[in-house]
């Protein structure tokens, strides 16, 4: 009788793990292959049938909002889904003065993120959920997810450098997987990324280039 290979789905918050990047200082990691990155997790008998890539592009930075652009076409070239969330105003205590000042947050992502593993558990889409955060808000998704569908696996894979901010969340998902730096360096895009029709879709900013 066959044996019929493990679904696996990777599910990457964009915000917490662009911030750990940002932390590194290396500009370079910033142009990631997230697809690559999840099959790198893979076990014997598991194959890859989803990455998501959680995300919301700012609006008020016509640079940086054209950078984010030109990366979430990469990430769909190579397979990844693409969720996006977005920013809201939100008044905040000035740190220079005590006026409140305008600032923006990212919204909806952490719900985005919830809702879709336990979509994807509900509907028997996934055996192991790969799961690229740091974030404590997910300990209540992953408390959910053990009571509910014991048999579903969950690896927590923490952003470099926040082991400790994971360490909440690594209470409830005993399985872990740090993204180290050296597998983020060995798990980057071509400098140009091309469609499977051969069409050039995105081209690495200069920014992120040592050469």
């Amino acid at each position: 009788m066959a044996v019929v290979p493990k679904k696996v789905s990777a599910y990457v918050d964009g915000f917490n793990l662009y911030h750990a990047i940002a932390e590194e200082a290396d500009q370079r990691l910033k142009w990631l292959n997230f697809w690559s990155i999840a099959e790198s997790m893979l076990r014997p008998g598991e194959y890859l049938r989803k990455v998501y890539f959680f995300t919301a592009v700012l609006k008020w930075n016509p640079e940086k909002q054209s950078r984010h652009r030109n990366f979430i076409e990469a990430q769909k070239a190579v397979g990844v889904t693409i969720v996006e969330s977005n920013f809201k105003k939100v008044m905040k205590k000035c740190t220079i003065s005590d006026n409140r000042c305008p600032r923006y947050e990212e919204k909806q992502t952490d719900v985005q993120i919830a809702t879709t593993i336990l979509a994807d558990a509900i509907n028997g889409h996934v055996d192991r959920v790969i799961l690229v955060t740091a974030d404590s808000d997910q300990v209540p998704l992953a408390l959910q997810m053990k009571r509910l569908f014991p048999n579903v696996g969950m690896t927590l894979a923490a952003p470099p450098g926040r082991s400790q901010l994971a360490r909440e969340l690594g209470q409830v998902i005993q399985d872990r997987t740090p993204l180290t730096l050296g597998r983020l360096h060995a798990h980057r895009l071509p400098r140009d990324v091309f469609d499977d029709q051969g069409k050039k879709v995105a081209t690495m900013p200069a920014l992120y280039r040592r050469d």
